[in-house]
Formats: structure tokens, sequence, C-alpha cells
């Protein structure tokens, strides 16, 4: 996860620069348009600019994939497409200076923490009205773009959960033939491991990981699972403290680490690439980690298997909701739907989840082109999928918790204390 910027209020004078931003005004029909040359105006091509991440290996693997995907529409719709693939290292910065300056793209690609500000910004455009209810409707996650009183987001990576994985062999070495279920059961599995294979990490997570997206695989799973939430429904308040949720995930964890001694300090001391790498070297048992990290597994020959989710009052899964978004000072919404369109169609997004990053589908007429393995979660289990919420002071707030919950882990703060200075925390804030 990335540092997401705070809006500094100087931003709001920028606001009145947007009039100019996106892209330049399609010529008239007469060619009388100030920005049309002298060729007739059925040959004079519209520009639009396009911001995507790196999803590949590396950014021209994408910016080949994009620009050969996307050459088809480009062309019909006489449209000079402009695409930069930009890196995740200052991802937040470059869309507020985009933004500010006039210079932001017509479509680009947002993650759940960058859209309350640019909300509040009013740098978003609402789509909702460039598409058809038929078309609303194919979309399997349409809603999930509905926030603030908009919608301001197409979802299009819904999906790489962060899930438990186990190393079946060594399970099977300590008489363990299928993954643990329950919280009670992860400490007699975990116990078990560290009294007879004491060269194995019976369980890691990634608590020295500089990122908050950390939080993803190491406490929000056990929040909700315990029956809690980050926020309040409407996302007005925080919800650490509305039961006794919060404190009971960080206790469980706390008491991994302190009481029954399986969450060691060497694993303690990871970062989330340092989780699996030792998870592919066969030093870790169990572990959470996205659902993209089952193809380095694979290759590395690890015999693994995995939970949706562990169980304590009820099932809970992270997963992502990433979208693309359309710049509100695009002088050309219509052509940035039908991009919009274009990409989330079942054709590109059958070849982007092939070619470049394997998520399960966004549309009812795309087949499944996720490992086999996680169909049944994606396609029957999403009832138990969380994702993060969009809501005033969100970042902060989710930053002042993982540095509490760090502390904690350190000794230096007790579960109630971690949580209760994040909530004061928030209260400070609002």
């Amino acid at each position: 996860m990335k540092r997401v910027l705070r809006i500094i209020t100087a931003f709001a004078l920028c606001l009145t620069m947007l009039a100019g931003c996106g892209t330049p005004p399609a010529p008239s029909g007469d060619g009388s348009s100030s920005t049309a040359s002298s060729l007739p105006a059925s040959t004079q091509k519209t520009d639009l600019l396009l911001w995507m991440p790196p999803f590949g290996t590396g950014d021209s693997l994408d910016m080949e994939f994009w620009t050969k995907a996307l050459e088809p529409w480009a062309t019909e719709n006489n449209v000079n497409l402009s695409i930069e693939i930009t890196p995740w290292g200052g991802y937040e910065e470059k869309y507020l200076t985009g933004f500010s300056s006039g210079e932001g793209p017509d479509v680009g690609y947002m993650y759940l923490e960058m859209f309350n500000d640019f909300i509040e910004m009013g740098a978003l455009a609402d789509i909702s009205g460039q598409f058809t209810p038929e078309e609303k409707d194919n979309y399997i996650y349409w809603e999930k773009g509905n926030m603030k009183g908009g919608q301001y987001a197409l979802p299009f990576v819904v999906g790489n959960a962060r899930i438990p994985y186990f190393n079946m062999d060594i399970l099977n070495k300590v008489g363990v033939t299928e993954p643990p279920k329950t919280w009670a059961e992860l400490v007699d599995v975990t116990l078990k491991i560290k009294q007879q294979l004491p060269d194995v990490i019976p369980f890691a997570q990634e608590w020295a990981d500089p990122a908050i997206g950390a939080l993803n695989n190491v406490y929000y799973p056990y929040l909700w699972q315990a029956g809690g939430d980050i926020y309040s429904a409407d996302g007005s308040s925080v919800a650490l403290m509305n039961n006794t949720a919060a404190v009971e995930a960080a206790q469980f964890l706390y008491d991994l680490k302190f009481k029954h001694g399986v969450l060691t300090d060497e694993s303690l001391a990871l970062s989330g690439d340092a989780v699996r790498e030792q998870f592919c070297a066969g030093r870790v048992a169990i572990a959470s980690m996205d659902a993209k990290s089952s193809t380095q597994l694979d290759k590395a020959g690890i015999n693994w298997d995995f939970l949706n989710s562990f169980e304590g009052k009820t099932k809970a899964t992270w997963v992502a909701s990433d979208s693309l978004i359309m710049n509100n000072a695009s002088k050309n919404k219509e052509l940035a739907a039908s991009l919009m369109k274009y990409i989330t169609s079942a054709p590109v997004m059958t070849a982007f989840h092939k070619e470049i990053a394997s998520f399960p589908p966004i549309t009812k007429d795309e087949e499944y082109n996720d490992n086999p393995k996680f169909k049944d979660m994606y396609e029957n289990q999403s009832e138990f999928f969380h994702t993060l919420p969009v809501a005033n002071g969100a970042f902060k707030v989710m930053d002042t918790l993982y540095k509490n919950l760090q502390l904690m882990m350190l000794g230096d703060l007790t579960p109630e204390q971690a949580i209760q200075k994040t909530v004061d925390y928030s209260k400070s804030i609002g």
C-alpha cells in the first residue's frame, strides 16, 4: 500500500486551474474550433490521456500490452491516445500534481485510499450517466464504485484477496492433514510446529513492512472476524471502540507472540516480500499473503493449501477494490467513458488477466482466468469480502493504527492502549 498525500489547503486555489485540465476540446463539425488545424474535421484526431499503474514485470510490458490492446479503439474513434505507466512509488503525488496543474489524465487508476480526498476536491467525475442500465448490470462489482454520494469509480481490480497459506508438507510432519480453520485451531497447530520443528517459523506476519498495507494481512481480517470494523457504516466516525472486537483481535495477535511464542522475533522482522521469500524457501509454515503470491509458490514447488478466512465470530477476507476514474475536468467525457468501457470489456480483460495479471473477472461476460483454486472463493464466498473505507481522515487513522499496533508487538503498548490511542487520535483530527 502506498502513502497517500494529505491535501494541503492551498490546493483549493488550484481548482480554478482545472478548467484548463484534460484534453483539448474536439473540433466542431465545421472546423471552427480554435484548436482545429486546417485539416477536415473527419481527419482531426482528439487527444486523450490514460494513466495506468504497472502490473507486469516492468513498465515496458504494461506499455506494450495497453498500446496494442487499445489501438483498435483509438483508430475507430479517431483518437490520439497517449498512455503513461505511472510507477507505484510516488503514485499519489503524481496524481495530485497532475490534477492541480491541469495536466492530469482523462482516465486514470486509483485505489480506495486515494478516493476521499480527490472526491472532496471535486476532481473526479460521476460516471453513472455515461453507462446504460444494461452496461451497469454487466459489471459484477458496479456498486463498489459508488461512494460519497456518486459513482466516482469503475471497479477494475476486485480481488487479489489476502488469505492464509499453509505449507502442507510442514503441517503433515506434525500430524496435521488439513489447514486449521478457527483461531483456536491456528494456535494449536502453530504450537505443535513450534515444539516439533524448531527451525521452522510457525506463523509469519509482515510487521516490519513500512507500508500500512501490511494491515490488510496482519490485522484487518482478524478485526472483521471478531465482528468489528474500522469506521461506522456511514464513514463518519471510527468504530474501533464501538464494541470489543478491535481489542479482541489485537489481543489475539499479542498472545501469538507473548503468550504462545509462535510469532517469533524473526518473523516479526519481515516485510511482506520477505514473508513470501521465506515461505517459498520452505521456512514458514503459515502466513497470510495476497492471492497473486500463489504463482510464486507454485514456481518454488511448495505444496500449499489455503483458506479464504480463519473463523472467529465470523469469516472475513480483505480484497482489493481498485478502479478506473474519469477526470472531472476532461473535455471529452463521452470518449473517456467509451475508453473505460473498452478497457473493461471481456476481450481486453481476458487478455489482461492471461498476459499481465491474473485477477477474477469484473464483468459477467468474461470467463474466469485467475488461479482455479480460488474460483470457488470468488464466485461463492464473496459475502465475506471486505474493502477499506472511504472516509475523512481514513489514511491518517490507519497509519496511526499501524504504528500503535507495531508498538504493541514490540511490547510497548497493551492491546487496549494501542486501540484507545488510535481512537483518541481520530477524535483529535475529527
